[in-house]
């Protein structure tokens, strides 16, 4: 309790009048794509899934194929199909570095090339697949942080020149008087200059039992007051409150890449070497080019990069629902 006093004065000396801050959500909307936006790629996405599915198909059972030594369909789809794919390789090739989209799409002409376009178009699909299923858990994710942001109330409200009105957070500055009564959350960081209650503060602190808060010590953003009125002077609002901290956690955790992810890329990149290395000593031993290229396509469809990301984001994103943060 000693150091909870000395650190609630500390931060009411430190209480000045701040510029108004813009919230969590207002923050985080201006930086995120749209749902339309989302909406549209995924949808892209699954079209492209769709072309690659069909045309497998197609080529399969042989339903048209105009040309006896080239899959006109299996061509066809692997470009409508893969282009973002092969964007992304090309543009990986120029800055000299080995990646994930590199190997599939060796991997991928590689099978065109021997004509095996059935092949081709499979690890094609497996590879939109992940991509899909990258996108749905960077969405549950996002879904974890939009919970993070339900928990923090919209409107306050504060007293000024003796009235009470209910004011939208933005408008609320530091030094400002906010009264907070049972039941609701508070909606900033601050301390206490008067009343007396129980507050819930496991959202922040993790404790699981209320902690009595009186005048003069401080209270987070986030937390539920549980029994009595209190009127806390206001400290710090928006991003710069302890809860908009957790979900600035979150959001760079989302967006960074931890060094497991960072060790599967180089895997990933050592093994486009490891695949063009050994397909020049199977060809210098065999002088068979289908063996050859059958080993780039062994080699380069690795599940290794494209799993990990997967991995990762959907721990992320289960941490955040389940209040738990790691630092990588």
């Amino acid at each position: 309790m000693h150091m909870e006093e000395q650190s609630s004065n500390t931060a009411r000396a430190n209480v000045h009048p701040q510029p108004r801050e813009e919230s969590i959500s207002v923050h985080r909307a201006e930086s995120e794509p749209s749902e339309e936006s989302r909406g549209r790629i995924e949808t892209s996405a699954l079209l492209r899934i769709a072309v690659v599915v069909v045309a497998a198909l197609l080529v399969r059972f042989g339903v048209w194929e105009p040309f006896a030594h080239f899959s006109l369909i299996g061509w066809t789809a692997m470009i409508v199909g893969g282009f973002p794919i092969f964007k992304e390789a090309a543009a990986n090739i120029v800055t000299r570095r080995m990646t994930m989209e590199l190997s599939m799409s060796i991997a991928i002409v590689a099978a065109l090339a021997i004509g095996e376009a059935v092949t081709a178009l499979i690890i094609l699909l497996f590879v939109q697949v992940a991509e899909i299923l990258e996108g749905l858990t960077v969405s549950r994710g996002r879904r974890a942080i939009k919970q993070l942001l339900n928990l923090l109330p919209h409107t306050a409200l504060m007293r000024r020149d003796g009235q009470l009105m209910d004011v939208n957070i933005n408008q609320i500055n530091g030094g400002d008087l906010v009264v907070v009564k049972p039941g609701t959350r508070i909606p900033i960081d601050g301390i206490v200059v008067a009343g007396n209650s129980a507050v819930d503060q496991s959202a922040i602190t993790g404790e699981s039992v209320p902690v009595e808060k009186a005048a003069g010590l401080q209270v987070y953003a986030g937390t539920v007051n549980l029994s009595g009125v209190l009127e806390i002077e206001v400290a710090r609002v928006g991003p710069e409150t302890a809860f908009g901290k957790i979900v600035e956690a979150v959001e760079r955790a989302e967006k960074s890449r931890a060094p497991i992810q960072k060790t599967a890329d180089r895997l990933a990149g050592y093994l486009v070497y490891f695949a063009l290395g050994c397909a020049l000593l199977t060809f210098i031993v065999t002088r068979n080019m289908n063996s050859t290229i059958s080993v780039v396509i062994v080699a380069g469809a690795c599940g290794v990069a494209a799993g990990t990301p997967l991995a990762i984001l959907g721990a992320i994103g289960r941490s955040a629902r389940n209040g738990a943060l790691s630092d990588s």
